[in-house]
């Protein structure tokens, strides 16, 4: 319960609120299925046969992920939306990019929060096979996100992960990203019901 001092009413406590892209990412790194290993397969390898090659073991996926090293080209998994202008030049790079898009509180004790995820390759790793079908490889990462995401507990707030406009109109797929010249991305919205388990009704 949050009452800011306040002796008559409770509000939503939104402490946890910077953890939501953490909280995706770790849904992301311990689900063992086989879209969620695909999905960092296209992350890590970038030729056509990225999912022919070897399943990444959890030190590999931590490897990619950037914690503030200012050289960005090495990484692959950013927790922030501005993309590095390394990427301009890069030779062959995937990207995928985990941030808070919007929140839109509804009561004083619930709100939803979208999550944005920015799918974004480099022109020379666009492609890639499933299934013997050669796809564009930004359009197959968002289809295996959402198979590991859509329905998903991630153990914040009161709901689960959810591709659905009934309960934010922000919920969406663009193909919105690119500098028109050598790399391009689109990003998907999602969006999570939060009611803090520390919220409650009227104080004292």
């Amino acid at each position: 319960m949050l009452s800011n001092g306040n002796n008559s009413m409770a509000f939503n406590n939104y402490a946890e609120m910077p953890q939501l892209p953490y909280k995706v990412l770790t849904a992301l790194l311990t689900e063992e299925s086989e879209s969620a290993e695909n999905f960092w397969k296209l992350l890590k390898y970038a030729d056509v046969d990225a999912l022919k090659k070897d399943k990444l073991t959890y030190d590999e996926k931590m490897a990619l992920i950037w914690k503030g090293d200012s050289i960005e080209q090495n990484y692959n998994v950013f927790l922030k939306p501005l993309i590095g202008s390394s990427l301009d030049t890069a030779e062959a790079q995937t990207q995928l990019r985990i941030f808070r898009y919007t929140t839109m509180p509804s009561t004083r004790f619930e709100a939803v929060m979208t999550i944005e995820a920015d799918f974004i390759t480099n022109e020379k790793t666009c492609l890639v096979y499933q299934n013997g079908i050669l796809c564009e490889r930004t359009d197959l990462m968002e289809a295996l996100f959402l198979d590991v995401m859509n329905g998903r507990d991630i153990e914040i707030g009161s709901g689960v992960v959810m591709f659905d406009r009934e309960l934010s109109r922000s919920c969406n797929s663009q193909l919105n990203i690119g500098n028109s010249k050598s790399f391009y991305g689109r990003s998907l919205v999602m969006a999570l019901e939060f009611i803090s388990g520390e919220s409650g009704g009227l104080c004292g």
